[in-house]
């Protein structure tokens, strides 16, 4: 691009291009390995792909020395834009030049008028060019040769960065690899917002291990253990993780960078369990601390699996996803939390039990006004609480508030775009910013190629097949925002053209002593034409750059074609939508002349294909999700009621994550879904311990060195015990999910910010769910509903209806079937 409001095709501009051009072709040097890597021993067999701007280049120098010397320029050169001519032979400038503005019809070049403009003016029809694009493009055709481009790529881009000086040209190098390495430096960027994070949560959580000490009386050495304990599994899982990813061969993307921040938020929610239950079991702690982590495990066990076990589903079902970059964001998270989850029974459960050494024996919580008085205060505040739950009038209000909330949640849903764009996903700060918006709002606004591959061999004489395939590409080119024939790149044009009338150069007409001979138009439907003269046509200087178009052998010595390619060029191409709906279009087209082996490729064909599927991937992500949620719930709650209520409160917060990110502006994109899998999962962790607590018939105390169970009787006192179990510890999770990913916020990157976004809300609805939504609507339902057992019914030797029933020796029936024994010796 120009530097000082200059035009690209002013002549000191070109001679700068032309000399980039051929330094990255022919003398930039990369490495790898201490080999050097060239790019014309890369290239094939595309290494005349910019052949055009050469060409272009050449007859821009022999007219600009002829205005210049002789105030004059040769007739047989026509150096307009999109399409020059020289000696006949057409140059397409719309592969090249972009950001093209023509001069006014007003400016007649043969009047004296030209002798006031500028040479570059004079000798073409272009008042300025924005910029020049060059294509270095070569085969991945072995794991060697893809890794040597991608190094070349990589070198030549830290050196436009770092080495390249210029006062008139401005270099941007951009392309897949360099891509991919600026969203690597923007995810290594996270390490010190990481440790910010590491250093909120384990603030947050000792405070929290302290202060309940102090509340229980029994500050110890030991709280800090725990404390250090609770943070020590998700970090030991994270740091395996990566290490198991790597033992695979795995490589580590963007996304992954983020799983840190999502597996700290989520790994020490089941924790805080733990110690929440640990603290209330201290009196088991007469019977041995044994005993008083069984009771833990048993308390609290179930749910902690529960949500482990879905977090883990629903990350190894976005696995299975077609996009390559969630694919493996969510096998490593599934690989961390299941490792969270192991490490909380095998390592977590053992610290409290060491940490109970350092315990008082003698303590109790009963020896300070203010500790009776703030346990009395919180379980007046709960009672309150479940009673206005529990009220009619106020299940009704929730009802009403939570159909608000749906409305809104589908809303944004139904009106989520699905879009991948470059500009969100880069960080601000990258210097890819800039020639992303060239690409955008100049080359693919003017020029945006499909190539077309002809897969099946084409029999240049069989003149229905030929008819069958001028139709196909009559089609290509009669499609919405084509621009014609004229920019269509095929071959097979200029072959009929070379096979009725030779070469176009006039050699001649060239030195100027005649005119160029103008040949007629022939029509393909009719031209008689067969492969004799093809090698003689790909050796020709001015076709040449064909042979990277066309595979072809000799059999019984005579040529016969395999496939081929072409090109045709569409325009106002920027948005998205236009793109996926040619795309859509190309694969009809192709899919109607199937015949030919017809396939279409385009650069921005893969991001298509993900954001044409990304739609239907998610819907059917989720609602596997949620399928293997309920299975996981209906395992370890035997209420039915609780999981139909609990699998709908997921698919409510999920619901409302993706409506209201849709809300805030957010579009539908591999980072999205990303997110939304692991609000699928973090929202189990809100909803699963109230439904497995809330269905429980009694509560175990121990009294007296043994283990008693009090029986649950209303919904309200049901709701004081699950809230009372539950309550807290979710409120504690909640905010340390928060604190975890609370410096996400400084840094101004899209990835971090959608997963801050959806967290945000997840924990929000979470919470909403959990403590309000839920347990008003199991509170409202008739306790035969919420209390039922099936596997009492189905699966007890006691129950008349269970496939294991035993009849009892001392029922009726025995009692009868005895007396008739000693009555009735047939029956002895």
């Amino acid at each position: 691009m120009p530097k000082n409001g200059t035009t690209m095709h002013a002549k000191e501009n070109l001679d700068e291009a032309e000399k980039l051009s051929k330094f990255f072709l022919n003398e930039f040097n990369g490495t790898r390995d201490g080999r050097v890597l060239r790019f014309s021993e890369l290239c094939e067999p595309y290494c005349q792909i910019n052949k055009v701007f050469e060409l272009y280049k050449n007859a821009f120098d022999d007219q600009y020395k002829l205005w210049t010397n002789e105030k004059s320029v040769s007739k047989s050169t026509n150096l307009s834009y999109p399409l020059a001519t020289m000696n006949g032979f057409d140059i397409h400038l719309e592969r090249s030049l972009f950001g093209v503005e023509l001069n006014p019809k007003s400016e007649d070049n043969t009047t004296d008028l030209a002798l006031d403009l500028p040479p570059h003016r004079v000798i073409t029809n272009m008042k300025h060019v924005e910029v020049i694009v060059f294509i270095f493009r070569g085969d991945r055709d072995s794991a060697e040769k893809e890794k040597d481009l991608s190094k070349w790529e990589l070198d030549a881009y830290e050196w436009s960065l770092n080495e390249y000086k210029s006062d008139i040209v401005d270099v941007q190098i951009v392309g897949t690899d360099v891509l991919d390495n600026e969203m690597m430096k923007d995810g290594r960027r996270l390490t010190p917002f990481f440790a910010a994070g590491f250093g909120f949560e384990i603030t947050f959580v000792s405070l929290c291990v302290i202060l309940t000490a102090v509340y229980h009386n029994c500050l110890d050495q030991g709280k800090l253990l725990i404390s250090l304990g609770a943070v020590l599994c998700p970090i030991l899982a994270i740091t395996s993780t990566y290490g198991i990813v790597s033992i695979l061969g795995m490589r580590t993307n963007s996304f992954m960078l983020v799983m840190p921040f999502l597996v700290m938020g989520i790994g020490v929610d089941s924790c805080f369990l733990m110690i929440h239950s640990w603290q209330k079991e201290r009196r088991a702690q007469e019977s041995g601390t044994g005993n008083r982590l069984g009771m833990v495990y048993e308390s609290v066990g179930p749910s902690i699996t529960i949500t482990s076990l879905t977090d883990f589903l629903s990350f190894a079902i976005g696995a299975l996803a077609p996009t390559p970059e969630t694919r493996l964001f969510c096998i490593a998270s599934s690989i961390a939390l299941a490792l969270t989850y192991i490490l909380q029974l095998v390592l977590f459960g053992p610290i409290l039990a060491v940490a109970t050494k350092y315990e008082h024996k003698t303590t109790s919580t009963n020896n300070s006004k203010w500790r009776a008085w703030l346990k009395a205060c919180w379980k007046r505040c709960i009672n309150i609480y479940c009673k206005i739950l529990s009220h009619k009038l106020f299940a009704v209000v929730v009802m009403v508030g939570t159909g608000i909330y749906w409305y809104f949640a589908i809303y944004g849903l139904m009106t989520m775009k699905t879009r991948l764009d470059a500009v969100k996903i880069l960080p601000k700060d990258s210097p890819l910013q800039r020639p992303n918006l060239v690409l955008t709002n100049l080359v693919w606004a003017n020029y945006h190629p499909v190539t077309i591959l002809v897969n099946a061999p084409l029999d240049l004489e069989n003149r229905q097949q030929m008819t069958r395939y001028w139709n196909m590409v009559d089609e290509f080119e009669r499609m919405h925002n084509c621009k014609g024939k004229a920019s269509t790149l095929l071959w097979l044009r200029d072959y009929v053209k070379f096979f009725y009338y030779g070469e176009p150069f006039d050699l001649f007409a060239f030195l100027g002593l005649s005119t160029p001979e103008v040949h007629d138009e022939i029509d393909p439907y009719e031209a008689n034409i067969t492969t004799a003269k093809l090698p003689e046509f790909l050796k020709s200087p001015f076709f040449k750059h064909w042979d990277s178009f066309i595979h072809y052998h000799y059999e019984e010595g005579k040529i016969k074609l395999d496939r081929f390619m072409m090109n045709v060029a569409y325009d106002n191409t920027s948005s998205w939508d236009t793109r996926i709906q040619l795309m859509t279009d190309w694969r009809k087209v192709a899919h109607n002349y199937s015949d030919l082996n017809v396939t279409v490729w385009e650069p921005n064909g893969m991001f298509v294909d993900q954001m044409l599927s990304l739609g239907r991937t998610a819907t059917q992500t989720g609602i596997w999700t949620l399928v293997c949620m309920a299975v996981v719930c209906a395992i370890f709650i035997p209420n039915p009621c609780s999981i139909i209520t609990a699998t709908v409160s997921i698919a409510s917060i999920t619901t409302g994550v993706m409506g209201f990110l849709s809300l805030w502006s957010f579009d539908l994109d591999p980072v999205v879904m990303a997110a939304v899998l692991m609000s699928i999962g973090l929202s189990v962790d809100f909803i699963a311990h109230v439904a497995y607590h809330f269905q429980l018939a009694h509560r175990k105390e121990i009294r007296n060195g043994k283990i008693k169970k009090i029986p649950l009787k209303g919904s309200t006192e049901r709701l004081e015990h699950t809230l009372g179990a539950v309550a807290w510890p979710m409120i504690q999770a909640g905010v340390s999910t928060i604190c975890c990913i609370l410096p996400l916020l400084f840094r101004a990157s899209y990835s971090p910010s959608v997963f801050v976004a959806a967290i945000f809300l997840v924990v929000t609805f979470g919470m909403l769910h959990g403590l309000l939504i839920l347990p008003t609507f199991l509170a409202a339902l008739p306790e035969s509903v919420t209390t039922a057992n099936c596997y009492r019914v189905f699966l007890s030797s006691s129950s008349e209806r269970s496939c294991r029933y035993v009849p009892r020796r001392d029922s009726t029936n025995s009692i009868e079937m005895q007396k008739m024994e000693r009555k009735d010796p047939l029956l002895n």
